[in-house]
């Protein structure tokens, strides 16, 4: 069952604002207090932030500019309390629901694109037949932190 209390609302808004109002590509936002902001391309900025915080990311809200399927496994790895994106497409929202993590979104996108706009992402070509956020974050983290 989701539950939304005033902390996870404020952190939400505070996420978008910091998403939308930035060149920010992920922000980590636990009680009020920003925990790690990132600028970068895909997926390396969330697995550099789930690195660096290591357990204390657990039970925050992670604000993404871009959410796919791989990025919300990586949400759900990390036991986000909620999530914030612009743009997410319906399989990345259907996986936070699953697991009853709150998300907010402003805009539905049918997939992420590859850096030519031309394709699927790679990586979300990789965990295509993947449901478990353990085994997408080993794949992912193996493949993008070389």
């Amino acid at each position: 069952m989701i539950v939304i209390d005033d902390n996870i609302i404020n952190d939400m808004k505070l996420a978008r604002e910091l998403i939308l109002l930035s060149k920010n590509s992920i922000v980590v936002i636990k009680n009020g207090v920003v925990l790690a902001k990132k600028i970068g391309v895909g997926l390396k900025p969330i697995l550099e932030v789930i690195d660096e915080l290591g357990k204390d990311i657990r039970g925050s809200i992670i604000g993404d500019k871009i959410l796919g399927k791989a990025s919300s496994l990586l949400c759900v790895y990390c036991n986000a309390k909620g999530v914030y994106s612009p743009q997410s497409t319906k399989t990345a929202i259907a996986i936070l629901l699953k697991n009853d993590i709150p998300i907010q979104i402003d805009k539905i996108i049918p997939f992420i694109q590859n850096k030519n706009g031309d394709d699927v992402c790679p990586f979300e070509k990789m965990i295509k037949e993947v449901d478990s956020s353990k085994e997408a974050y080993k794949i992912l983290e193996k493949n993008i932190m070389k």
